[in-house]
């Protein structure tokens, strides 16, 4: 099964994975907890809100509850590596004890989800296609009316993204994995009340041999969360 994950994802920049869902029941607990503390940040987990600049983005509730130290990156990791999730590590030709995850976060969206931007979510000039990694999968079950992921094959710094847009449905116990470098991707545009939650459970996995760890930073200091870039213990 690997050998045909890991073509569609090295051909296509996306696949999906099958997996047992009660594996995110640490993941869960810390939602939980967070819940339970009135979501105050933690010495293991920061919270980050939408960038509400964006005018367009103004109707977003959007949080990223994510790891900010050694034991809770090791917790998301575990979590990773002790299920069929692990098969993500063998995806690209990146040696499998190379392919860390790097960065680790929940992903909280409250009520409805406006026409989102098109984006990569790991971008230097030293990182190329097939060496970083996005997992994503729901963490609580879904409802119907709640939107997906959105992706296109049109490379990135082309920009007529919708002409090749595919739509992906979230699934329990199904993780999306797609180049988190290559393929340009949303959020699906959705309608929902004031009291529905999305949330998401997402790995960003990368090259960490030492070559690309400076790349590493400069992507972590962009987007705020911090880079664990030792190996899996």
């Amino acid at each position: 099964m690997i050998i045909n994950k890991k073509i569609e994802f090295k051909t296509k920049g996306i696949t999906k994975i099958s997996f047992s869902n009660e594996a995110l029941s640490p993941c869960r607990q810390i939602y939980y907890n967070l819940r339970n503390s009135n979501f105050e940040p933690t010495d293991d987990i920061g919270i980050k809100h939408h960038d509400d600049s964006v005018k367009s983005d103004n109707e977003i509730k959007m949080r990223w509850f994510f790891a900010k130290s050694e034991a809770a990156i090791k917790l998301f990791r575990d979590v990773l590596d002790g299920c069929e999730l692990s098969l993500s590590r063998s995806l690209t030709d990146v040696p499998y004890e190379n392919m860390r995850v790097v960065q680790a976060n929940i992903i909280e969206v409250r009520g409805s989800y406006p026409v989102g931007r098109w984006h990569s979510d790991m971008v230097d000039e030293k990182l190329s296609k097939n060496q970083s990694i996005t997992l994503l999968t729901p963490l609580f079950t879904l409802e119907n009316h709640i939107g997906g992921l959105e992706t296109t094959s049109t490379p990135r710094n082309m920009f007529n993204y919708e002409e090749n847009s595919i739509r992906h449905k979230y699934k329990d116990g199904e993780a999306i994995a797609f180049d988190g470098t290559a393929t340009v991707h949303r959020t699906e545009k959705y309608e929902a009340s004031d009291g529905d939650i999305r949330l998401l459970m997402c790995w960003q996995l990368a090259d960490s041999s030492e070559e690309m760890i400076e790349s590493l930073y400069r992507i972590g200091t962009r987007n705020g969360d911090p880079m664990f870039v030792g190996k899996h213990i």
